[in-house]
């Protein structure tokens, strides 16, 4: 019986020997693991909005005062001791200093892109510079931004003090940044800060001069007269083509991009509106002639054409 136990033990042992020894020379099979399924590809994000849609939105929303307000409309509402609206001086700190519009603060043009994101959305805004030419650009890019603004006719030196001889004041008004402010699509935000962080010296205008030597040497240029039909009939630059302000954003599509496009107005300041929109819809050679027609053109006594 013990033999046999013994026998039995040891061929046990020699069967797991065997068994072993299969299973480590043998070819094992390994499920593969199943593949992971790849994930759809997103979808392509839409922006909300495109540029060219606000900068047409611009043109629609636009009332009869072209986002404009007169001296003494303003004048009144100060004299009211109207407080519902921010007064923006939007000169220079040194000109700001020296005298400006009673209760205005200062935020200088050239700074006006890292101001946008804090300025209230909740009240009108009423900005004003030296002749309403660059008022217009800031004014536009603006509402554009999604705040309520206008800008006062002939700025500070043609309008205010020249025209009017309006009071004025020297106590600084400090600016405090709103609670309540303008969120635009990222995106457009971002073409409209731009717009001032990447402002050339020039600051988009030409003056009579300047424009007159250009067409002289026949330099490829395109001239959009924004006054009314029959203004333009009466008399303008030569060469020029007329599309009415309010009438832009119907012939976005008819600005040149390969050269560059003087605009002029009567006094610069809607010309200055329409470049600043043009610029953020890719006319990127947009400049306005300073001044405009009256102040500028026909003040430097320049060559009319029928």
């Amino acid at each position: 019986m013990k033999k046999s136990r013994i026998k039995w033990l040891a061929m046990l042992l020699v069967g797991l020997m065997i068994s072993a020894f299969a299973v480590g020379c043998g070819t094992t099979t390994t499920q593969a693991p199943a593949p992971t399924p790849t994930p759809p590809a997103a979808a392509p994000t839409t922006p909300a909005v495109t540029i060219q849609q606000v900068a047409d939105k611009y043109f629609t929303n636009m009332g009869a005062d072209v986002y404009k307000i007169s001296e003494a409309d303003l004048k009144a509402k100060l004299d009211a001791g109207d407080t519902s609206f921010l007064l923006i001086d939007i000169r220079s700190a040194e000109d700001y200093a020296k005298s400006h519009i009673k209760g205005a603060v200062n935020i200088p043009f050239a700074k006006m892109g890292e101001y946008l994101d804090k300025l209230p959305a909740d009240r009108e805004i009423i900005e004003y510079c030296y002749t309403g030419q660059t008022a217009g650009q800031t004014v536009a890019i603006m509402n554009m931004y999604g705040l309520k603004a206008k800008s006062v006719n002939l700025g500070f030196a043609s309008g205010w003090v020249g025209k009017n001889n309006f009071p004025v004041d020297t106590a600084p008004v400090e600016f405090k940044p709103a609670t309540n402010v303008a969120k635009p699509d990222p995106a457009i935000a971002k073409i409209l800060t731009e717009y001032f962080t990447k402002m050339p010296m020039d600051v988009h205008k030409i003056n009579s001069k300047d424009l007159q030597a250009k067409i002289d040497k026949g330099e490829p240029m395109q001239v959009v007269d924004l006054r009314s039909a029959e203004d333009f009939a009466k008399g303008h630059i030569k060469g020029a083509i007329n599309i009415p302000f309010k009438e832009v954003n119907k012939h976005f599509n008819e600005f040149a991009k390969d050269k560059p496009v003087y605009v002029y107005c009567y006094t610069g300041q809607t010309a200055g509106q329409t470049v600043a929109v043009l610029h953020v819809i890719g006319i990127s050679q947009a400049y306005s002639l300073h001044g405009g027609w009256d102040l500028g053109w026909m003040a430097d006594k320049m060559p009319v054409t029928q």
